[in-house]
């Protein structure tokens, strides 16, 4: 799969707006984990931004991750 620069930095705006989303449902996620969950929910945007395949079936664990993360005590 080829990307130009454009469509990899339009991914990655995308995502990041996803991964916002995402920490208003879950405070407790950080941006990393936030911007991994969105990427496993959204495998065709993950795939523009960063330049080659990823998994296409981790949705379900995707939104386990979303709905049940807590904070390490």
């Amino acid at each position: 799969m080829r990307v130009t620069a454009e469509q990899q930095h339009n991914a990655g705006i995308q995502l990041q707006s996803i991964a916002d989303e995402f920490r208003e449902i879950n405070p407790a996620l950080d941006n990393k984990l936030a911007l991994k969950v969105a990427m496993m929910m959204n495998p065709s945007l993950a795939e523009k931004y960063l330049g080659y395949s990823v998994r296409h079936d981790a949705k379900d664990e995707a939104k386990r991750i979303l709905m049940n993360y807590r904070l390490p005590l």
